[in-house]
This record gives C-alpha cells, structure tokens and sequence, in this order.
C-alpha cells in the first residue's frame, strides 16, 4: 500500500524541481505554431508558418506592431544562450527602406534588453535594468546585411561572472563579435526568466512594409533542459497512470 504513495511523492517532486529553473525551448517552426509561443498586437502583421520560418510584417499607422513572445518563467541559476536566425525578405539596407526596427527582446526580475537593427543596417544593444539605470550599451553600430540575408543573434550569458557576449553572423558565416561586457551600471543581472520577444516595428510612413521570417529560435542553460508545461503534463500523468495501475 505505500508503493502509490512514493509514485505520487516521485511525480510532485518532478513537478516541484522544475518549476524553478528557466524553461528552455527549440522551435525551427517547421510544423504548426505549438501553444508556448504567444501572438501580441496587429493581426494583420502575423503571417503565420511558410517554409519553415514564422514570418512578422508590419503598417505604420495601421494599429500596434506585431509581437511574438514565449514565456520562461523560473529563477536564474545557470548560465544560458538565447539564439535567433531571422531572414529579411523585406526590409531596406540600401533596397526600399521600410523605416522599421526589427527588436529582440529578454525580460526579467531585474531588467531587460533588446537588440534593434534598422532598416539603414544600424544595431545597437540596449539595456534597463530594476535600479532605473537604462541605455545603450552598445551604440548604433553598421553591419553588413543585406535583403534576403539570414541573420544569426546570439546572447550568452555567465552566470559567475554576471556577463553577456552578444554575436552576430550573416548567412551561417563565422560568429562577429558586436558586445562582450556587463549592463548598463556594472551587472547584468535576470533579464531572461519572465519572457522572450521579437517585434516588428514601423516607424515611418515609407510606403514600403517589412517582411521578416524567424527561421530558428532557442533558449539553452549549460544544466539539464527543463520541460516545458505540456512536458511536465505528461510526467504528471505517468504518476497518476502508475498510482492506479499499482492499485
């Protein structure tokens, strides 16, 4: 009789272990739009999964820009590397300038960063962290790319050394370094466990609009992944169908 106890204590121990660590996640949308990510602002500007990208446009002056985000929540106790491919079918760099921002988002307990390219082909990286502190750290810098380019960001974080190194490659080329360094007033501190965003926005009336396609998408820490809700479901209910098989 006390088999199904331990069945059940196991199951809600799983549960409890990772309810406290970031949920990591992998997406190279090849297949339908899983339920973790969420669709914020102009309909319009979600234009669904097409050969395996996810793509984002965008009106000025017509409603909000669009916004996909995905929840992390959990503490910061390891380090971890947020990774974003996006191909810009439409976007400007010397082409038809759509006069829009394509923004990469981190949100957590003690700040937030967003990387913003333009459509001149200026990046800059900027932080806000919870004591008010907020600005570029680093400026609008040029990078080469191009419409019709595949453009990899990747931000990894230390955790004992409270740093970030941010790179950048175009077209699976060599990773260039573009920020290596802390935040705004010295630490960087959690800006990852409450969720991650990309966002499409259109500043200008240029009659051009911006098309972006987000071809890959992950969110790794250097310990074990943690399952996402719908995999600590599963684990829940395995506890449950043993618990009724014992008895």
């Amino acid at each position: 009789m006390k088999r199904p106890t331990t069945y059940a204590f196991l199951s809600a121990a799983l549960l409890g272990s990772s309810q406290g660590a970031i949920l990591t996640f992998s997406d190279d949308f090849s297949g339908p739009l899983d339920e973790g990510w969420r669709q914020q602002s102009f309909e319009g500007g979600h234009l669904g999964i097409s050969d395996g990208k996810y793509g984002l446009t965008a009106n000025q002056g017509g409603g909000s820009n669009p916004k996909i985000s995905r929840s992390t929540a959990g503490e910061l106790d390891s380090s971890y590397v947020n990774s974003v491919s996006v191909v810009f079918n439409e976007f400007g760099f010397g082409g038809d300038n759509t006069q829009s921002d394509f923004k990469w988002k981190s949100f957590g307990s003690e700040g937030f960063m967003e990387v913003v390219l333009n459509s001149f082909g200026d990046m800059r990286l900027y932080h806000n962290d919870s004591d008010g502190g907020g600005g570029n750290i680093q400026p609008n810098t040029r990078i080469s790319v191009a419409n019709g380019d595949l453009l990899t960001l990747s931000n990894a974080y230390n955790t004992a050394s409270d740093t970030i190194d941010l790179t950048y490659s175009v077209n699976g080329g060599d990773p260039i370094s573009f920020y290596s360094g802390g935040g705004i007033d010295g630490p960087i501190g959690d800006t990852i466990t409450n969720f991650v965003e990309v966002e499409v926005f259109k500043w200008g009336a240029s009659e051009f609009k911006p098309n972006i396609g987000i071809d890959d998408w992950s969110l790794k820490t250097s310990g074990d992944a943690v399952p996402e809700p719908s995999s600590i479901a599963l684990v829940s209910l395995a506890g449950l169908f043993l618990l009724r098989r014992r008895k």
